[in-house]
């Protein structure tokens, strides 16, 4: 009876080890948290500034079609101005 119950202490000493093991400690989910803000963070960096390079792009676009379409009516005035 004894060894039946040393053995079955012992089987349950090894699966308590085994799961102590495979869980995670508080302050291992707290790095982890902390490199997962890091990592959001940097991506969020990453976003603005594509977001600005995106309206820089923008506005670059839009004035040149404003000059575009002044120079075309400038175009259009003259020609028919000396016509």
């Amino acid at each position: 009876m004894n060894e039946q119950i040393s053995e079955r202490v012992g089987r349950l000493e090894t699966d308590v080890a085994v799961m102590q093991s495979n869980y995670v400690r508080r302050d291992e989910f707290a790095d982890l948290r902390t490199e997962l803000r890091v990592g959001f963070a940097q991506v969020d960096t990453k976003f603005a500034q594509v977001e600005a390079r995106i309206d820089r792009q923008t506005a670059t676009l839009l004035k040149w079609m404003f000059a575009s379409q002044l120079s075309v009516a400038a175009l259009v005035v003259a020609v028919i101005k000396y016509l």
